[in-house]
């Protein structure tokens, strides 16, 4: 029994939300229309004769809907604090982690080459600013790193959070330069 259940409601959210909204509003026209209208329409010997079945199946889609928009609302809150977050983490960087930003926003780039070594960078990529743009990469040239886009655009918008920067960043091959 439980099982069916189960397996009813997994049917229900594979339904596209437009088509429940459309079954919610045939089920509450058929129900709720007045009786003139209901005869204009020939809706009424169907409602009067399922009416039993009609009136549990339009509770049932509409809490349904109900719970889509419910959902579709709270995801979109978490999304929001989410982001809200990330961004404040960029307004408590380190000095050093701020040179490691500089070359995406006032160089432009889109792509830096870091050691996987470095602890700075997967100290960005911990906190969702930075991510692995491929898992290829070598001793010489390093791993190919990315901004993430929501840390870009903010970046961009306020570009005084990389004041303050020391150091910058240091490649793979100027560590491999520095040790010879």
């Amino acid at each position: 029994m439980m099982e069916k259940l189960v397996g009813f409601a997994d049917y229900f959210r594979k339904i596209p939300a437009a088509f429940l909204v459309a079954i919610v509003s045939v089920l509450g026209l058929i129900l709720f229309l007045p009786e003139e209208y209901a005869k204009t329409l020939a809706v009424d010997g169907f409602r009067n004769e399922y009416r039993v079945f009609l009136g549990p199946a339009f509770l049932l889609t509409l809490s349904f809907c109900a719970a889509r928009v419910f959902r579709f609302f709270i995801l979109g809150y978490r999304q929001k604090q989410a982001l809200k977050r990330r961004q404040e983490t960029l307004h408590t960087l380190t000095p050093e982690e701020k040179g490691y930003l500089i070359p995406y926003i006032e160089g432009m780039k889109n792509t830096v080459n870091v050691g996987m070594d470095d602890g700075v960078m997967a100290g960005l990529r911990s906190k969702y600013i930075t991510y692995l743009a491929t898992n290829m990469g070598d001793l010489l040239n390093g791993f190919a790193f990315n901004l993430q886009p929501w840390a870009r655009e903010y970046l961009e918008k306020n570009p005084h959070l990389l004041d303050g920067y020391t150091g910058g960043l240091m490649t793979t091959r100027q560590k491999l330069h520095s040790r010879c």
